[in-house]
């Protein structure tokens, strides 16, 4: 595994131009790093073509002051810092893939391979994304000047990208036959596959905010709140209701987390491979509920979605 900067040393050679140079505009739209994030912005429904791209990194590099959408600015007034940072990755790639492994393989079974292609890009609000299980993006206008933070989020994404047993997979696309499970998997299942990768990323206890502001020690104080959208969404889809707004609002990083950093102070590591490996997260979330129960504190699930899920 080695970390892809080819599209953060053209947008480098792009802010150190006084105009937007379509030569490098075309190199820098076309590096797999950027590729990458257009697909997944395509796929989520936020960006149609690269118009909107080209227009706001048009006007950074015509603009001092132009604070675009994508945070480009922030690059461009930190390029000397950032051409440090681009230098210090190329030439301790192996490095920072070496510690990054080091803390999943604190959660991750050793015998859970882990093999991804890695790309650096720059845009939106996401600290960095996983597809198919083999290909990270990481934002790295989220990380400049932040190298220990950039080891943090590239542990969170190789969760993401850790290869699961054939056997396991065959179950879980079973599982995902009926459409109720379907939702039910998408919400539960996303809930706790974040919560163990923010357990990778931040250990048991948040000491520092997350750069992406996604998980807080301040919105882990409103938990409650999530709790109770949470419960909401997973009443609808009880009922039958394949829709839900409140999706969208729900903040799966404050409640997995919380699930899975007690689980783990409580039980330790083993218990979390009933999802890291298996996919299976109803044992997770009966001895979450048991815990809540013997410790006398408030699991934050709804009595009918318990005797529901477990």
């Amino acid at each position: 595994m080695v970390i892809d900067t080819e599209s953060m040393e053209i947008l480098i050679q792009i802010f150190e131009q006084e105009f937007l140079d379509e030569t490098l505009w075309n190199a820098f739209i076309k590096t797999k790093g950027m590729r990458g994030f257009l697909n997944y912005q395509n796929s989520i429904g936020k960006l149609k073509d690269t118009t909107q791209i080209k227009e706001e990194l048009k006007r950074v590099v015509e603009n001092e002051t132009y604070a675009d959408k994508y945070e480009f600015l922030k690059l461009k007034k930190n390029l000397k810092l950032l051409k440090l940072d681009i230098k210090y990755i190329k030439k301790n790639s192996h490095i920072i893939i070496e510690k990054a492994l080091k803390e999943v393989y604190k959660i991750v079974p050793k015998q859970m391979p882990i093999r991804s292609n890695i790309y650096l890009y720059s845009g939106g609000i996401d600290g960095g994304f996983t597809i198919n299980r083999k290909d990270i993006f990481i934002n790295y206008g989220r990380y400049i000047g932040e190298r220990e933070e950039f080891i943090k989020i590239l542990s969170h994404e190789m969760y993401h990208s850790r290869q699961l047993p054939i056997e396991s997979k065959i179950i879980f696309m079973f599982k995902l036959i009926s459409k109720k499970n379907r939702l039910l998997y998408g919400s539960i299942g996303k809930i706790i596959e974040e919560g163990i990768a923010c357990l990778i990323q931040h250990g048991a206890n948040l000491e520092k905010d997350d750069l992406t502001g996604s998980l807080t020690r301040r919105n882990l104080l409103f938990a409650k709140d999530e709790f109770e959208l949470m419960n909401n969404i997973l009443i609808n889809i009880k009922s039958g209701k394949t829709n839900s707004k409140n999706n969208k609002y729900l903040n799966i990083y404050v409640i997995g987390y919380l699930i899975v950093s007690y689980l783990y102070k409580e039980k330790g590591v083993i218990i979390l491979d009933d999802w890291t490996i298996n996919l299976n997260f109803r044992r997770i979330i009966k001895e979450y509920i048991e815990l809540c129960n013997k410790n006398q504190i408030p699991s934050g699930f709804k009595m009918d979605i318990i005797q529901w899920i477990i």
